[in-house]
């Protein structure tokens, strides 16, 4: 720079009062000199960055564009209005010709910023610093939409609820929105223009610049201020038209967000609440209210029942009705899979844990329904060294996936169910006494059908309204025999046969009722009633003649019900008797 310039900056760039700061983070003022740096300016031009109050951002040196930056420090400029874009003044004593340029650098930053261009005085001095103004306008113009959709996309990629980052080639970062820091706990001042492997030993941005790989949905463990923090993440190299690399960026999400849309696409939440059920018998209420009281503690439960009473609606009414309502319910039938299946189910498994082991591991049931509900079904099928395992994680509070011996900490409450009769299996070993007393912290013993009598023909008439409806059906119920064989049956197949029957009687019935013939032709047995006392046990309508069935109705006065405990066969069975006899 010539002496001239270098004196001028000397007498007149004074430090800033004490008192006054820059708002602005004047680094980024650079980036207008990277955009005017294709004009060559000669050495004894430079272009000064000034704010509002007349204070230099930054200085454009030479012609190389070297630039210095000048940070809290005030150009005393005195300028008089030349013409309708300029400020400008001439200093005679030292021949330095300045022009301010009046218009904003605002597209470029939320602050006003105005630009000066200062020059030594020579013949045609003022024309070539009003053409250079002039040029620099221009360019200015031409970039306003370019750089507004830039500052805007920036805004967009703030308001986004998935973390996002981005750094050079040397792994130095030049971007991360305002999500990513919230989940690292981070300030922005802390992260930009920092190296990663000096803040983030851990960070995959500079695996990917090393290696050019792509990294899509993996989990990821953040190290950063002493802290490990658990994300799903998906990373990428930046190419330029080269094939070079310039730069990665990476994508984020908290783990436990990645788990609930995992859990909503698996189809694992509670959909059954206590107002759904329907029933009014007393036997059936009582255990419900038993079940609501039970939601509002944290601790195990332990459902028994027969198979078909119920037991996973009452298990999501539960956890619908309790704290961990928001959370996840995931269900996992403990019969259902092989037993050298079973941990890696439960507990997930890390990459190469085994033979045919995913890549990137698997999230195991535990960790799925963490924050939430675990619903064991049928875990009295459970083999007994997964039992000793269940324990162990219901008094650690933490799972180990296989091929890992890193520890993952779990909130998870665990219901049980199970249609077997536990204590007996733990007095012949082939269930756990400990676990068996763990998972019954809270017991719920679900009546079977044949004991909620009055509920039967209510829930028939919800099954057939539903069925009629998805059927185009116009069926209104059941007719007094069809009523009266029902409640006379004893379902040993509970609810669930309740309603595989009525949605075949649906499908032959021709009338609008449902009668005792169509039940019978879609396969309900007749059967004796256990609570009933028998002779001779149950019998076929072919071993019974029927002059005998005639003959107990006269001496019981045609009770039929009478007459039928005494000869060991149902009322139905008399009913088509009677009704063969008529015919």
């Amino acid at each position: 720079m010539d002496g001239l310039l270098k004196n001028f900056l000397k007498e007149n760039v004074k430090p800033v009062n004490k008192t006054h700061e820059f708002k602005k983070d004047f680094v980024l003022m650079i980036d207008f000199f990277n955009m005017v740096s294709p004009m060559m300016l000669e050495e004894d031009t430079m272009i000064v960055l000034l704010n509002d109050e007349m204070r230099i951002g930054s200085i454009c040196l030479d012609e190389k564009n070297n630039q210095s930056l000048y940070q809290k420090q005030v150009l005393n400029l005195k300028c008089k209005k030349t013409k309708e874009n300029m400020f400008t003044e001439t200093f005679d004593k030292t021949n330095i010709y300045c022009c301010i340029s009046k218009e904003f650098v605002e597209p470029y930053y939320k602050n006003k910023y105005r630009f000066a261009i200062i020059s030594l005085e020579a013949n045609g001095q003022y024309r070539k610093v009003e053409k250079l103004n002039d040029a620099i306008i221009k360019l200015l113009g031409n970039n306003f939409d370019k750089n507004s959709f830039t500052e805007k996309l920036l805004m967009y990629l703030d308001s986004v609820d998935d973390g996002i980052s981005a750094c050079d080639s040397n792994g130095v970062i030049h971007y991360i929105n305002k999500s990513a820091c919230k989940m690292i706990e981070a300030k922005k001042e802390e992260l930009i223009n920092k190296q990663l492997d000096t803040i983030a030993p851990t960070a995959i941005l500079a695996q990917v610049i090393k290696s050019g790989k792509t990294h899509m949905d993996f989990e990821y463990f953040l190290e950063y201020n002493n802290k490990t923090f658990h994300f799903i993440n998906s990373a990428y190299a930046v190419y330029d038209e080269n094939n070079k690399i310039v730069g990665a960026i990476d994508i984020f999400r908290r783990i436990k967000r990645s788990m609930k849309l995992a859990n909503e696409l698996a189809g694992y939440e509670a959909i059954y609440k206590f107002e759904n059920f329907i029933g009014s018998s007393k036997v059936f209420y009582e255990c419900k209210e038993l079940a609501k009281r039970f939601a509002r503690s944290d601790k195990n439960i332990l459902i028994l029942g027969e198979s078909g009473t119920g037991k996973e609606l009452f298990a999501q009414a539960i956890h619908n009705h309790s704290n961990r309502r928001i959370g996840p319910f995931v269900a996992i039938n403990c019969a259902s899979f092989p037993k050298d299946l079973f941990d890696s189910e439960l507990f997930g498994y890390d990459e190469g844990a085994f033979t045919g082991a995913r890549k990137g591991g698997k999230v195991g049931k535990f960790e799925l329904a963490n924050g939430g509900t675990l619903f064991l079904d049928e875990i009295g099928e459970m083999p007994i060294h997964m039992q000793a395992k269940l324990l162990r994680v219901l008094e650690d509070k933490s799972i180990t996936r296989v091929g890992s011996n890193k520890k993952r900490e779990v909130n998870v409450r665990i219901v049980a169910a199970t249609n077997r009769n536990l204590e007996y299996m733990v007095k012949s070993n082939n269930f756990r006494s400990d676990l068996y007393y763990r998972l019954k912290v809270l017991f719920l013993k679900l009546p079977p059908l044949a004991h909620r009598e009055k509920d039967i023909i209510e829930l028939s008439n919800h099954f057939i309204n539903r069925v009629s409806k998805e059927n185009r059906r116009k069926i209104k119920g059941l007719d007094i025999e069809a009523k009266e064989l029902l409640l006379n049956y004893d379902w040993p197949g509970n609810i669930r046969e309740l309603e595989n029957i009525i949605e075949l009687s649906l499908f032959v019935c021709d009338g609008e009722y449902i009668t005792q013939e169509e039940l019978l032709r879609v396969g309900l047995e007749v059967k004796n009633d256990d609570a009933t006392p028998k002779i001779g046990g149950t019998k076929k309508l072919s071993e019974i003649n029927q002059g005998i069935i005639l003959e107990t109705l006269e001496k019981t006065k045609g009770n039929k019900r009478k007459a039928a405990e005494i000869l060991g066969i149902s009322r139905n069975t008399i009913y088509r008797t009677l009704k063969k006899c008529n015919n």
